[in-house]
C-alpha cells in the first residue's frame, strides 16, 4: 500500500481521504486540495494507470461489497490519521455513512451524498426560476409561454458557460423572445458563447430564425481604449487567444447544429459578408442560410464609443419591423461608450420605439414598424 503525496505545510493530524479518486469530482477535489495545501490521500478500487502516474501514489482499496473492505478501510483511517472523507460516488457515500455511524469512527464525510447534491442543485435552479418568473411575465407583457422547465433549462445552460451575462439579463432575453418578429438573430462579440448559446436555444424554441455570432477573437480588437489603463488589456492578455474560439464551438455545438453559425471577423467585415451572401459555412456547423433581416441584434463587441457607434450604425439598418436591440453594458463601470450610443439612439428614434428598459446592465429596445434606421 503506497502513501499519497502530502502538502508540505498542512497540519499533520488532518488528512482527507478521496475515495474513489478516479471519479471526475474526486480528481477535481485533489487538484484543488493540493493548491490550498491540504493533506490528502487518494484511493480507488480500480488502478487507473494514468491517474496513478499523475498522483505518483494511489492507494488501492477493495470494493465496498468485499468482506475485507471494513477492516482495510478502518486500518487506513488509523494508519494515516484520516479525519475527513470525500466520497463522490453515491453507493460509496451511503455505505460509508452507515459504517462510520455504526462503528463510531471519528471520521467526517464531506458534504451531502451525490444524490442529495443533485436534488439540491435542481431545487436551487427551480428557486431561480421562481425568483424571475414574475419579472419574465411582466417584461413579456403577458406573452411569455415558456414553461418553468424551459426557463430552468435556459438558466442552467447559461450557468454552465463562462461569461458576464448575469441572471437578470438572461431573464430579460427570455422575456423579449416571445415578441420577437421572424428574422435572423445576430450577436456581435461572443467570447466563449454564453449569451450566444442562450440566443440559439430561444431562437429555436420560438422558431424566430437562424443565429449568427460574429467575433474576430483577436487581441487588438478586444482592447478597450476608452477604459482605464488597468482595464484596457489586462483581461485580454490573460486569455490564450486561440483557445477562445475553440471553447466557443464546444459550447455552441449542443444547441446550434443546423440553425447557427459564426464568422471569425470584425463586425464591419462580418456585416459585408452577411449582406452580400446571406449564408455562412463553417467546418463545425455546416452551411446556414439567413434572411437578411434581423429579429434581434445583440451588440456586445468592443465597448469603445467609436466601435459601439459603428456597430449600431451598420446593423440597426437591417433590423426588421418590431425587432429588438440588446446593447450590452449600457451601464458599465469601465467606460460610457455603450451608454452614449444608447442614449443617442433613444433620442433619435423616440417616435419609433415601442419599448425600452435597462436590465442586467444592458439596454433593451424594441423598435416599431418604421424600419428606417440608417
Amino acid at each position: 500500500m503506497a502513501l499519497a503525496s502530502f502538502a508540505k505545510h498542512a497540519h499533520p493530524e488532518q488528512t482527507t481521504l478521496v475515495f474513489p479518486a478516479t471519479h471526475p469530482d474526486g480528481r477535481t477535489y485533489l487538484e484543488e486540495a493540493h493548491k490550498r495545501g491540504e493533506r490528502v490521500l487518494a484511493a480507488s478500487s480500480v488502478r487507473d494507470a494514468e491517474q496513478a502516474a499523475e498522483l505518483k501514489e494511489l492507494v488501492i482499496l477493495p470494493y465496498i461489497n468485499d468482506p475485507t473492505f471494513p477492516h482495510q478501510f478502518s486500518s487506513l483511517v488509523e494508519q494515516h490519521r484520516i479525519t475527513r472523507v470525500l466520497a463522490p460516488v453515491a453507493a460509496v457515500y451511503l455505505w460509508l455513512e452507515r459504517f462510520i455511524s455504526e462503528s463510531g469512527l471519528a471520521v467526517h464525510l464531506l458534504g451531502d451524498s451525490p444524490i442529495k447534491q443533485e436534488m439540491a442543485r435542481f431545487n436551487k435552479l427551480m428557486a431561480t426560476v421562481a425568483r424571475y418568473q414574475g419579472f419574465i411575465d411582466h417584461c413579456a407583457e403577458g406573452t411569455n409561454d415558456l414553461s418553468t422547465l424551459e426557463m430552468a433549462a435556459v438558466f442552467r445552460l447559461a450557468s454552465s458557460i463562462y461569461g458576464e451575462s448575469n441572471e437578470q439579463k438572461i431573464a430579460a432575453i427570455m422575456a423579449i423572445f416571445s415578441s420577437a418578429p421572424k428574422g435572423d438573430v445576430v450577436e456581435i462579440g461572443s467570447l466563449v458563447g454564453k449569451s450566444a448559446a442562450v440566443l440559439a436555444l430561444l431562437a429555436a424554441r420560438y422558431r424566430v430564425g437562424n443565429v449568427l455570432a460574429i467575433d474576430p477573437w483577436e487581441r487588438e480588437s478586444a482592447r478597450q481604449h476608452d477604459s482605464p489603463l488597468n482595464v484596457q488589456g489586462a483581461m485580454v492578455d490573460e486569455w490564450e487567444i486561440e483557445m477562445v474560439p475553440q471553447d466557443f464551438v464546444i459550447n455552441l455545438l449542443p444547441v446550434g447544429l443546423g440553425r447557427f453559425n459564426y464568422l471569425r471577423q470584425a463586425s464591419a467585415k462580418g456585416y459585408e459578408i452577411f449582406r452580400e451572401q446571406r449564408m455562412v459555412e463553417s467546418q463545425e456547423f455546416g452551411r446556414v442560410e439567413y434572411r437578411g433581416k434581423l429579429a434581434l441584434i445583440h451588440i456586445d463587441g468592443n465597448h469603445d464609443y467609436i466601435s459601439v457607434q459603428q456597430d449600431c450604425g451598420l446593423w440597426l439598418a437591417l433590423l426588421a419591423p418590431h425587432g429588438w436591440l440588446i446593447l450590452d453594458d449600457y451601464l458599465w463601470a469601465h467606460g460610457d461608450g455603450p451608454r452614449r450610443v444608447g442614449d443617442a439612439l433613444l433620442k433619435r428614434y423616440a417616435a419609433d420605439i415601442e419599448r425600452a428598459f435597462v436590465c442586467g446592465n444592458a439596454l433593451f429596445v424594441k423598435f416599431g414598424a418604421d424600419g428606417q434606421r440608417q
